[in-house]
């Protein structure tokens, strides 16, 4: 996929600015650029700017992080502000061959669950039916966890219970970090855009055409919380 047509996507108004979350938070498992989680990109400048920005790998290219693409996420939620990274995360059922689109938050540090929006945010996701995955990073260089939260979740949403999806979310990440973190291994699989591959499921390209829209019936809710 072309920069341009990526760019048409964005929401207007928000830019990445000094934001390079996405250079040190993710998996790249690309022959053109490989770098485990947890470390700086080799790229990146003491300005957080790019050294290659005008050759950057097309895995670079086409990634924007769900604040740059979904409009009801909340503003607050940049990455480099608010330690929470979202990101379009797709999957094709094994079972069925049926690809579904979701929605995957990773908290970066403990301070995220305080981070403005985050409840209201997933809870958008959430009460729309849309796939909601929570990803814990492991040590640099380790894999991450990963689980759909939706059913731990709906009914703490439903009742509009932000103490509780917080409480939820806190619990989630902790049993995330808890758990079993091998080294990454490059070569062993990649999502379509380049990311790498962990956990059980296949990758669906989440700019591909035939990717549900999340964003109407999500903006519609979170525009009902706001209101209380």
């Amino acid at each position: 996929m072309s920069d341009l047509n990526t760019e048409a996507e964005l929401v207007p108004g928000r830019e990445c600015g000094t934001c390079n979350v996405c250079c040190v938070a993710l998996t790249i498992d690309d022959p053109e650029l490989r770098k485990p989680q947890g470390y700086r990109c080799r790229n990146t400048l003491p300005d957080k700017s790019c050294a290659i920005y005008a050759s950057r790998p097309q895995t670079c290219r086409n990634f924007y992080c769900g604040y740059r693409r979904l409009k009801w996420v909340r503003d607050t939620l940049r990455p480099d502000v608010s330690g929470v990274l979202v990101r379009l995360h797709g999957e094709v059922s094994p079972a069925d061959g049926k690809a579904t689109l979701g929605v995957m938050f990773t908290l970066l540090t403990e301070a995220a669950l305080k981070a403005e929006g985050l409840a209201e945010t997933v809870a958008a996701a959430v009460a729309a039916d849309i796939p909601v995955y929570l990803h814990v990073p492991g040590p640099p260089g380790y894999t991450a966890g990963r689980a759909r939260i939706n059913d731990a979740l709906i009914d703490a949403v439903q009742a509009r219970d932000k103490a509780a999806v917080l409480q939820i979310l806190r619990r989630a990440r902790a049993m995330g970090r808890a758990g079993k973190h091998e080294p990454i291994v490059f070569g062993r699989g990649s999502n379509p855009d380049g990311h790498y591959k962990e956990g059980q499921g296949s990758a669906l390209d989440p700019l591909g055409p035939a990717a549900p829209d999340p964003q109407s019936a999500a903006r519609l809710f979170l525009a009902a919380w706001r209101s209380d």
